[in-house]
């Protein structure tokens, strides 16, 4: 237990279970704006762009309440700051699904691209980028390397902080359920790795920014109706790689390739990055 805890243990697990729930309603309500707009006559690729800057103003005004109310910050002290980005991450977030999707591209496979319209396209897209990357890779960040990581932080520590929400984060993903025991633990890794490096850029960053553009960029890049890399060919993919191989451990299993070791290898590498700055980090603080 944490000597110097500023709020009580029931505080922090109310607070991280309602920063959650708030995800949940918030990306519902977003996506039925979405929906209603499309049912105005209007294209797909609008309803897309709308719930995408509906689903982060949303969840941001309802964390903000749940930080006052129940856990007694502010997003600020959340790390819910103004929007930056350092060099570093940016980078990094472009290098991380480029040596994933080289490792699987250079495995056996071949493409296989549907028949798309220009509306299926932009729908494809529009989903992509705003939806699934800036939408979601905002709003997760917020909740779990913002709220929830400031929560258990202040009830108990900063290592409790880190791993918590990472395990939480990877568990969240298991909800798509059909997985084998195999798929089932490589997911389990893969989504606390990933989980543990966003927790140590935001730590590292001061703010959630840098690891919510992270993972914005990787949403569009590997889990997106941009580029499909799997054992089968999506209709709602722009581009897919087939990969002839069944090894789970390359193709992910049931989840995808962002379970696969070549992705989990790829986590690891940035995380030795992040842990390597904040070492830096340290030892200047020190020295001051």
């Amino acid at each position: 237990m944490n000597e110097k805890a500023t709020i009580p243990a029931w505080r922090a697990v109310v607070g991280a279970l309602s920063a959650m729930t708030a995800l949940v309603v918030t990306q519902t309500l977003a996506m039925l704006a979405g929906s209603g707009i499309i049912v105005l006559g209007l294209p797909k690729a609008a309803g897309n762009v709308i719930a995408a800057i509906l689903y982060p103003l949303l969840a941001l005004i309802v964390l903000k309440i749940i930080c006052g109310k129940i856990l007694g910050v502010t997003l600020s002290d959340c790390r819910i700051t103004r929007y930056k980005i350092k060099p570093i991450w940016a980078v990094s977030a472009f290098i991380m699904p480029a040596i994933v999707a080289a490792g699987l591209l250079m495995t056996a496979g071949h493409w296989d691209n549907p028949e798309m319209d220009s509306s299926q396209i932009a729908d494809s897209i529009t989903t992509s980028v705003f939806v699934v990357g800036l939408a979601a890779g905002a709003v997760e960040e917020a909740v779990f390397r913002g709220v929830i990581m400031k929560a258990l932080e202040m009830r108990w520590n900063r290592a409790v902080a880190v791993i918590v929400p990472s395990v939480m984060f990877g568990a969240v993903h298991l909800l798509n359920g059909g997985l084998s025991l195999v798929s089932f633990i490589q997911l389990l890794v893969a989504g606390s790795i990933v989980g543990i490096l966003f927790s140590l850029v935001t730590y590292e960053s001061k703010s959630i920014w840098s690891s919510a553009f992270m993972h914005a960029i990787w949403n569009m890049c590997m889990a997106s109706g941009i580029l499909n890399i799997g054992t089968e060919t999506s209709e709602t993919c722009i581009f897919n790689y087939v990969l002839e191989t069944k090894n789970a451990l390359i193709t992910g299993g049931e989840f995808g390739i962002e379970a696969s070791v070549i992705s989990i290898g790829a986590y690891l590498i940035f995380t030795v990055l992040a842990v390597i700055l904040l070492k830096k980090k340290s030892e200047r603080n020190e020295k001051i």
